[in-house]
């Protein structure tokens, strides 16, 4: 009875909430088809869906048949979200220069509107192991207007992100720019397992990016006109950073800004990440904590003032879609915004509102806005948290049902024992929903992060009043900053003692032994039946599935998830060899047939934290958690400057180095080589004639360097690999060059199916002599820039070599069987050249 209350309610209610606005959709992408130059069918095909599904509805409920209003309803939701989506997803103007766009940088000369004010990055901090210095960059949000097209200027359109190397200054959101800049589109993942950036800037409306390497080449062309409201709202964004970062102090003040307004481009990646590892990283994103902590404060102040009651609920719902306004309304703030209008609307009225209903709300308002954004990592964490603090609201709920002999016995207590029952209570209640919303994300965080953060659990109830205190001292440096700066200097010196707290209590967390681990993700398939399975329970009376069958019915998921649903290195007849993307670096993954693997070089040009992130993800990809050995060619640090971060992630059984490359090792070599011994991983030096265990037939042989070897660099004395199985085989030469490669030369060939380029294929003449020399039936540059290197892939291929570069086909993965050689590329998926 109470389930068919309330489908009933449901769909009476659903013309007034949830029919209309779709109709206005529906309407809305309907002018788009029409006002669009070309007809898109799949488009079409959902509107018209939509159309057909809607008056269904309509007559479903109008007879009084409640469940079939409810499906029809549904389906037309979804239908209106598929073509608001296929709209948005795929339909841009004739003239947008993403259209124009390669994935080769060119350069391009536009005029664009400011959309964001100038956002400081700030460099990563010095990293002995990285080995170019990166400097400070600026990233602005811009609308091309026109395109210099020699000397002529050309119409055109197109929504991008706009990166310059050094500091921007002189212009705000709203203002027209003239730009001098490289212009390409957004890459996708090179390896498997990595996060897409192009569908992230797609989902924006993004189709290429503009790059410029110095500040002069942006010029301010016209000023915005003082009635834009994008140049209101910088100025008042630029003030309040202003007021932080006069009043908090160093290095507190960019975390006060990205807490209070979602400045996180100033924090560093390493503040960032202590965040991230300890699964506070919700604390940096402006979400439902923040806007319910500043609307809980700022509706007690205005009672605590006398404000009548309904002007104190329209205050507060002001005051939040102000508030997410003002931080650029991310999808995870207009989530809370719209609960809490929703919330202050419903008492307003004097109803009772509904947590599902106001979630249904925010998603809807979230699909006409954007879509892309429900398929988004950070706005589907935001939805769980609030559905599972509504689904266990019943053991949530304040003691009110108390039995009234235990409450008239807590009230004839003195008050220091009331008042610590109480705090004792609301402790108690914290810790449990935080543990809920923890178990319930896990599996998405781990799909998405490849991360478990049991340490959160402790970590997240401590620091909420740290973090609320510097919200509201924070929320007080805004307010009294411009008008009365001592009291000012008071809340500043607050929020700077909280947020030191707060980052000092996540720094501790983040070196406890097992305060976190790295993880291979689960499958999708199982983390999409895990949330279907909660939906399920949620939408389901209890009496219908009693609790022991719900319990039996997770678990039984859990089984099969961590049976076949977490990828796993297991042994199988085939040698895979993985040629990692890295940029202009080095990296090859081998999984041996008995189950083991073998990693060669990790490391390339710049910070190695985006190596680190390639490396990691191609080896989760696999199911990898354990590295047998690992082996490091020579001393540059593109080859080995993503090892110190790979330990930190992966367990190591063995290092095997050239000799001599640790002998008087001074700078980054000296660090790894403390870091290695620290963790007691053993250093074992390797030289021609050399073989490590491969298991049954897999021959792993040292060519290079000879015994003793030579008196010259690193790279004369590169460590060469070479891998054989089933007949195939693979060459590893490293950085190999003369007088080293000339003693490689010196050997008998053995007749290689798969090499890489010698030193990324730089030096023409020697790479000649290699080929003469190999006759490789495929070559794999690891590179940064393919046409860098097309003379060498020419006399690769001159030779009847086939040619591969990971910078233009993605990682590159070789599998060798008994009776099968495959080799395929990563674009998005695994394909063969």
């Amino acid at each position: 009875m109470n389930r068919r209350r309330s489908v009933s309610a449901f769909a009476a209610s659903a013309d007034r909430f949830v029919a209309q606005p779709l109709v206005v959709l529906l309407a809305t992408v309907a002018g788009g088809i029409l006002l669009d130059r070309h007809l898109d069918w799949s488009l079409v095909l959902w509107a018209s869906a939509a159309a057909v599904l809607l008056p269904l509805w309509y007559l479903v409920w109008r007879r009084g048949w409640n469940s079939g209003a409810v499906a029809f309803l549904l389906s037309a939701a979804i239908a209106v979200g598929g073509a608001k989506h296929h709209s948005h997803w795929n339909l841009f103007s004739s003239d947008d220069l993403g259209r124009a766009a390669g994935h080769r940088s060119r350069p391009v000369c536009v005029e664009a509107i400011a959309l964001t004010g100038p956002r400081r990055i700030p460099p990563p901090p010095p990293d002995v192991f990285s080995s170019i210095p990166s400097q400070e960059r600026t990233r602005v949000t811009v609308s091309v207007v026109r395109v210099r097209d020699g000397q002529q200027w050309q119409a055109a359109s197109g929504r991008a992100t706009l990166l310059v190397d050094g500091a921007l200054v002189g212009f705000g959101a709203g203002d027209r720019l003239r730009v001098l800049a490289m212009i390409r589109r957004p890459d996708g993942p090179r390896n498997p397992g990595e996060f897409d950036f192009a569908s992230f800037r797609r989902s924006q409306r993004e189709l290429f990016e503009l790059h410029s390497r110095w500040p002069d080449s942006v010029t301010l062309v016209q000023q915005a006109s003082g009635w834009n409201v994008r140049r209101w709202l910088h100025g008042i964004r630029r003030f309040c950073q202003d007021q932080l970062e006069r009043y908090v102090q160093e290095p507190q003040s960019d975390l006060a800004a990205a807490v209070l307004l979602g400045a996180r481009d100033e924090l560093s990646r390493d503040r960032a990440e202590d965040f991230l590892v300890t699964g506070t990283i919700h604390l940096l994103a402006i979400s439902g904590l923040h806007i319910g902590i500043l609307a809980c404060g700022l509706w007690w102040i205005l009672r605590l003032l006398a404000v009548e009651r309904r002007w104190s609920l329209v205050i507060a719902a002001v005051f939040v879609v102000s508030y997410a306004v003002l931080t650029e309304s991310r999808p995870p703030v207009v989530r809370a915004a719209v609960l809490v209008v929703a919330f202050c609307a419903a008492r307003l009225s004097g109803r009772r509102g509904s947590v599902y209903n106001t979630l249904a709300a925010a998603a809807l308002f979230l699909l006409c806005w954007n879509p892309a954004v429900l398929f988004q990592v950070g706005p589907q964490l935001s939805f769980l948290a609030v559905a599972t603090i509504a689904w266990f609201g019943p053991l949530l709920a304040w003691s009110a049902s108390e039995d009234p002999l235990r409450r008239l016995i807590a009230e004839s207590r003195p008050w220091p024992w009331r008042a610590a029952g109480t705090c004792a209570g609301r402790l108690g209640q914290l810790c449990l929903i935080t543990t809920l919303i923890w178990l319930v994300a896990l599996p998405l965080v781990m799909h998405r992060y490849q991360l478990v953060s049991p340490i959160a659990l402790v970590l997240n109830p401590v620091v909420w009043l740290p973090m609320s205190v510097s919200l509201f001292a924070g929320f007080g440096v805004l307010v009294f900053g411009g008008i009365f700066p001592p009291v000012a200097a008071f809340c500043g010196s607050i929020c700077n003692a909280s947020l030191a707290l707060l980052e000092q209590a996540v720094c501790w967390a983040k070196q406890l032994e097992a305060g976190y681990f790295w993880t291979p993700p689960p499958a999708t398939w199982w983390v999409i039946g895990f949330y279907a399975i909660l939906a399920a329970f949620a939408a389901t009376p209890g009496r219908r599935f009693p609790k022991r069958w719900r319990i039996a019915v997770l678990a039984l998921w859990l089984a099969v998830g961590c049976r076949i649903g977490m990828p796993g290195g297991e042994a199988s007849p085939r040698l895979v060899a993985t040629f990692v993307a890295v940029g202009h670096g080095a990296c090859t993954v081998i999984e041996l047939p008995d189950g083991r693997t073998l990693l060669c070089d990790a490391g390339g040009m710049g910070v190695p934290t985006s190596v680190v992130r390639a490396v990691s993800a191609s080896l989760w990809s696999r199911g990898i958690k354990h590295l047998d050995a690992v082996v490091l060619s020579h001393g540059d640090a593109d080859h080995y400057n993503a090892l110190p971060g790979l330990l930190d992630r992966f367990s190591v059984g063995a290092v095997y180095v050239p000799p001599g490359m640790f002998d008087s090792a001074i700078g980054p070599l000296a660090v790894l080589r403390e870091m290695l011994e620290r963790r007691e991983i053993p250093i074992r030096p390797l030289q021609a004639g050399d073989r490590l265990d491969g298991g049954s037939g897999v021959e792993i042989e040292v060519w290079h360097p000879a015994v003793g070897g030579l008196p010259r660099s690193d790279n004369a004395n590169s460590l060469v690999l070479s891998v054989a199985y089933a007949g195939a085989g693979i060459l590893l030469p490293a950085d190999i060059e003369s007088p080293g490669l000339e003693d490689l030369l010196a050997e008998e060939p053995r007749g290689w199916h798969i090499v890489t380029a010698p030193h990324h294929g730089s030096a023409v003449e020697q790479q000649e002599a290699f080929a003469d020399w190999a006759r490789p039936a495929w070559v794999i540059f690891s590179g940064a820039n393919p046409n860098n290197v097309w003379l060498a892939a020419a006399a690769y291929e001159a030779r009847g070599a086939r040619v591969l570069h990971t910078a233009r086909d993605g990682a590159v993965r070789v599998e060798i069987g008994s009776d099968e050689f495959h080799v395929q590329r990563w674009r998005g998926d695994w394909r063969a050249p």
